[in-house]
């Protein structure tokens, strides 16, 4: 026997977005998805996005800016990881790319930190490659990458 979902009517799916809502912040696109795979039809999600973006419940450039500081803060990301995370969680490039703009760290001094931290003061072939694909998957530049190994090497030659 099949379980078959129940269809939520306006009502039931305002009640089921402002539950979700109580927890974390979601993206339009990700409160939609999620209100449209537990029932709701696609014009009773977008009628519900319609009231929670009435009353300032959800906001897609707010949720960006909270979510771009966070991952540059807490986890350490690169602009283009920054850019890529938010893409996936549905928002719009250009709200990304604001976002990402508006976090005002500077990349640099955070990835040299990083890589020395990465190194131990290890700069052979191996430990340099490896630190190129740890560091490129958190979303920093080529040129960054290569130059903040190039001062860490420099900085390991000279402490010893």
């Amino acid at each position: 026997m099949r379980y078959e979902k129940k269809e939520l009517d306006y009502s039931e799916a305002k009640e089921k977005a402002l539950r979700l809502l109580e927890f974390r912040s979601h993206s339009e696109a990700d409160l939609k998805n999620k209100l449209v795979s537990a029932g709701a039809a696609e014009e009773i999600a977008d009628r519900v996005l319609d009231f929670l973006r009435e009353y300032s419940l959800v906001n897609d450039t707010t949720y960006a800016q909270r979510l771009a500081s966070d991952l540059s803060h807490l986890k350490k990301y690169g602009r283009r990881r920054i850019i890529s995370e938010l893409l996936r969680r549905g928002i719009d490039r250009e709200i990304c790319e604001q976002a990402a703009d508006q976090i005002g760290t500077e990349e640099y001094p955070v990835l040299l930190e990083l890589m020395e931290k990465k190194l131990g003061g290890d700069t052979s072939r191996k430990s340099r490659d490896r630190a190129f694909r740890y560091f490129a998957a958190r979303g920093y530049s080529f040129d960054d990458i290569r130059r903040a190994f190039e001062e860490a090497a420099q900085n390991c030659i000279t402490d010893e």
